[in-house]
């Protein structure tokens, strides 16, 4: 898996996938959610061709790295594999996993 902020490859650390280029660990709860979406990536690339032309999301993949593409406000769709941030996860992301700037 892929940190959603700089698509650097989570490790797990202390039973938790960690980003050590932001020093932020990313929860079992968020763990799970990003593993449902990937196995519900297959359904959502059916419907990739609609959004082809959006602008650049603010997130990478988790699944694969590549830049998310943006299909409305807080809801973003990977072209490559058909990952999915919804409303929800795009919150619990911003909100309850933290990623902390470059130096």
């Amino acid at each position: 898996m892929y940190c959603p902020y700089c698509k650097e490859e989570l490790k797990v650390k202390n039973e938790e996938l960690y980003c050590k280029a932001g020093d932020s660990y990313f929860s079992k709860h968020i763990e799970k959610v990003f593993n449902g979406a990937i196995d519900n990536s297959k359904e959502v690339k059916v419907r990739i061709p609609e959004v082809e032309n959006s602008e650049a999301g603010r997130f990478f993949c988790v699944n694969c790295g590549s830049e998310m593409m943006k299909i409305e406000s807080m809801h973003e769709v990977c072209t490559c594999c058909g990952f999915e941030i919804d409303k929800r996860t795009f919150y619990e992301i911003i909100e309850r996993n933290p990623h902390c700037s470059f130096r």
